[in-house]
C-alpha cells in the first residue's frame, strides 16, 4: 500500500488540527581525516559516478564525483590544454601563452615545496580518454573572495586575513600567474584561503609579471623555503608538466623575489619585513 502522510492529527487549545510531521534528525555521518598522500591516492583511484559542468570558467572543466568503497568526494576536473606563442586580445598581444590542466598539477607541488597548504591537493590522470587534473573539491566554502568583497564582509582576523592575501600575491609573482581573479580564490569556514585555478600560470619569462605587486611584507617561512628551493627538487616535482624553459623562468622569478626581500631587510629591518602565518594542517576532515 502507497501512504502519503499529510500530517498528524493533534490537539490544540483551539481543537484539532493539522501539525507537520516532525522531521527525524539525521544520524551523524562518519568522518575521516585524509592525508595529502591519501586524497592523491582516491583521487587517482576512485571512480566517476556522476559528473556536471563547474561553475565558472571558459575551458569546459567538469565537477565529477567520485566514489572508492564508502568515501564520496567530489574533483574539479580540467582536461584542456593549449599554448600559443602569442595570442591576440581585446586590447593587447599576450606571449607565451599558456592555458593548461598541467599548470593546476604545478601549482599544487610548488604549493607544498614550499610548505604552504594553501593549493588544494591535485594529481595527473586520464578522463575519457584525455589526460586532465584532478583536484579536490575544497568542503565548506563560505564565499569567494570576490563574494566577500562584493558584500563588504570583514574578516573576523583582519591582519591574518591580510597576511593570507600577502602569500597569495608572493605565489602568483613567482608562478607568472596571468588570470588570477577574485573568483578563485575560496574562503571556507575557518577562514583559510584556497587558491585554485593556476591553467593560465608559470610562463618562461625570467621577470616578475609586476614588482609592485609583491606586498611590503613576506611571511618569514616563506621567504626560507624559496630560499631553499633548488633545480633538482623543481625539476623532479614538475617532471612532465614543466618545460626547461618554464623551470628557468620559475627560478629566475625566484630569485627576484628573494633578492627584493634580503634588500627590504637590509634596510628595514627583519621585523617590518617579515612576519609569522601559523602553519596550516595538510588534512582535510571527509564525510564518509
Amino acid at each position: 500500500m502507497n501512504r502519503v502522510f499529510l500530517g498528524v492529527l493533534a490537539l490544540s487549545a483551539g481543537g484539532w488540527g493539522w501539525e507537520k510531521p516532525r522531521t527525524p534528525a539525521a544520524p551523524p555521518r562518519a568522518t575521516v581525516t585524509l592525508s595529502d598522500a591519501e586524497q592523491e591516492e582516491f583521487l587517482l583511484e576512485a571512480s566517476v559516478v556522476a559528473r556536471r559542468s563547474a561553475p565558472g570558467g571558459r575551458t569546459l572543466s567538469t565537477r565529477a564525483t567520485l566514489r572508492r568503497g564508502d568515501l564520496v568526494h567530489d574533483a574539479h576536473v580540467q582536461t584542456h590544454d593549449e599554448y600559443k606563442s602569442q595570442l591576440s586580445l581585446a586590447t593587447s598581444m599576450e606571449l607565451d601563452f599558456r592555458d593548461s590542466w598541467r599548470n593546476n598539477v604545478a601549482a599544487y607541488r610548488l604549493d607544498r615545496l614550499l610548505g604552504l597548504g594553501m593549493v588544494p591537493v591535485t594529481v595527473v590522470r586520464r578522463d575519457e580518454g584525455k589526460m586532465a587534473s584532478f583536484t579536490w573539491w575544497v568542503d565548506d566554502v563560505l564565499m569567494t573572495e570576490k563574494e566577500r568583497y562584493e558584500r563588504k564582509v570583514s574578516a573576523p582576523d583582519v591582519e591574518a586575513w591580510n597576511q593570507q592575501i600577502f602569500v597569495v600575491r608572493v605565489f602568483d609573482q613567482l608562478i607568472y600567474n596571468f588570470d588570477r581573479n577574485l573568483g578563485n580564490l575560496l574562503i571556507d569556514e575557518d577562514w583559510r584561503l584556497w587558491m585554485i585555478d593556476h591553467t593560465r600560470a608559470f610562463k618562461v619569462f625570467k621577470e616578475l609579471r609586476s614588482e609592485k605587486s609583491l606586498p611590503e611584507r613576506c611571511e618569514k617561512d616563506l621567504l626560507a623555503a624559496m630560499r631553499g628551493l633548488d633545480r633538482p627538487a623543481v625539476e623532479a616535482a614538475m617532471e612532465g608538466l614543466l618545460s626547461g624553459a618554464q623551470t628557468d623562468g620559475l627560478l629566475a622569478r625566484r630569485d627576484a623575489i628573494v633578492r627584493r626581500y634580503e634588500q627590504d631587510i637590509a634596510t628595514r629591518g627583519e621585523s617590518a619585513v617579515l612576519y609569522d602565518l601559523p602553519p596550516r594542517p595538510l588534512e582535510v576532515v571527509a564525510s564518509r
